[in-house]
């Protein structure tokens, strides 16, 4: 993305936080990312367009925040902590401070399904690629690579939904998280 298309995805992404979709017009993005209406037309057509870029925005950054964090261990348990942070504790704090959680969930679901498949493909080839060096171990548990990375894909994108509150989110994560290392033990 250019300069300009980040300023105005990171606008819109302040906009819908701090009042849900369906209230976050364009002429509120424009304003809060200090363009015109037309600036921000030329660069996004429809509220649909902005909200795809905005997904992909994040999935970008979150995919980017994973790959380095990961980096500075081979540590799978440390790992497994950078890949749920990323992907369910951050998402929870971040919709749960938003005063219409529902209504982002919802509005991004029913928008952007096509770029939300796209960004869980890519979590959960990143996922694949931590766990590669242990596909033996995880062949001799009955599963296949893929299916381990699925499944902690989906668990952290469930996980994120589902809780009722951080401590029930930090459960969770640690039952996911323990239920992969002895997989993988």
């Amino acid at each position: 993305m250019e300069p300009r298309e980040i300023k105005i995805v990171e606008a819109a992404i302040r906009m819908i936080l701090r009042y849900g979709m369906a209230r976050t017009t364009m002429s509120d993005v424009a304003q809060e990312a200090g363009i015109s209406r037309q600036t921000l037309y030329a660069s996004f057509a429809s509220k649909e367009d902005l909200l795809r870029a905005s997904i992909r925005y994040l999935a970008d950054r979150n995919v980017a925040d994973i790959v380095a964090d990961c980096a500075k261990t081979t540590d799978l348990a440390a790992q497994l902590d950078v890949v749920i942070h990323h992907t369910a504790v951050r998402s929870f704090e971040l919709l749960h401070a938003s005063p219409d959680a529902n209504d982002i969930v919802s509005g991004f679901n029913s928008a952007c399904k096509e770029e939300l498949t796209a960004a869980s493909a890519r979590y959960q080839t990143l996922i694949e690629d931590i766990l590669r060096p242990r596909k033996a171990r995880i062949e001799a548990a009955g599963m296949s690579l893929e299916q381990l990375a699925d499944f902690i894909q989906k668990s952290t994108l469930t996980i994120k939904h589902e809780a009722r509150d951080i401590a029930h989110l930090q459960q969770l994560t640690q039952a996911l998280r323990v239920m992969v290392l002895r997989v993988v033990a």
